[in-house]
């Protein structure tokens, strides 16, 4: 008998209704990597007895090379907003700019209906989908270098970053004598540009080293892959 009635209580805590979600929604509504913008929008729903609505949005960030999420500092996402009395519904839109990457930006928003006296009466706790942004810096990279006359070599350099690189330098190596380098002015993103440079020629046994940035002065993506090297011949 104990055990028939323990299984009709398990029985019927199975067979209850669960209890309706609270109606509250936060969606990333616009992600735009070339500005470095995110705009989050909150939705809440009406409450029974709930005289007054609030939420506060947090901003979380996780870097590429990190494993979780944790909040950043941004302007609106911090203290609570209140909405206007007597609304039952709400929508509140937060936006975001000046993101850094590569990192992906979430917001976490948290909801309160409140009676007339001030009382948290229901809360809800909701996370936006993520925004991915991209490392925005550029990227220097030489992709080829010739030798088509006596004293004159050629070389292309690209910038397949995101953002402009500013004025830089190109240095030249002819085996081991480093000649002066050569001032090139701006490279905007995604764009190439031929570079002469003239040095001793280059004899068979000896190679020719081409290097961008020679100083580490542009804020790149990959500072490995500033230098080309080739063998005379």
């Amino acid at each position: 008998m104990r055990r028939t009635v323990l299984t009709i209580v398990l029985f019927a805590a199975l067979a209850a209704p669960a209890q309706a979600a609270l109606p509250a929604k936060v969606s990333l509504t616009a992600c735009a990597p070339t500005e470095r913008v995110a705009q989050f929008e909150a939705r809440m729903g009406a409450v029974k007895e709930a005289a007054r609505l609030r939420m506060k949005f947090t901003l979380q960030v996780r870097r590429y090379d990190q494993g979780a999420y944790h909040r950043i500092a941004a302007p609106g996402f911090r203290s609570w907003t209140t909405a206007g009395k007597g609304k039952t519904s709400w929508v509140f839109t937060r936006r975001v700019q000046g993101l850094l990457g590569p990192a992906r930006y979430r917001a976490v928003v948290r909801f309160q209906w409140r009676d007339l006296h001030g009382k948290v009466i229901a809360a809800a706790k909701k996370l936006s989908r993520a925004c991915r942004q991209p490392d925005h810096r550029a990227n220097l990279k030489i992709t080829s270098l010739t030798h088509p006359m006596k004293h004159r070599y050629d070389a292309v350099v690209v910038n397949n970053g995101i953002t402009a690189t500013g004025p830089f330098e190109l240095q030249l190596a002819v085996g081991s004598k480093l000649l002066d380098p050569v001032a090139v002015e701006t490279l905007a993103p995604h764009s190439r540009r031929p570079v002469v440079l003239h040095g001793p020629n280059c004899y068979s046994g000896t190679s020719l080293t081409v290097t961008a940035d020679p100083l580490n002065l542009v804020d790149e993506r990959n500072e490995l892959d500033n230098a080309f090297t080739k063998p005379c011949g």
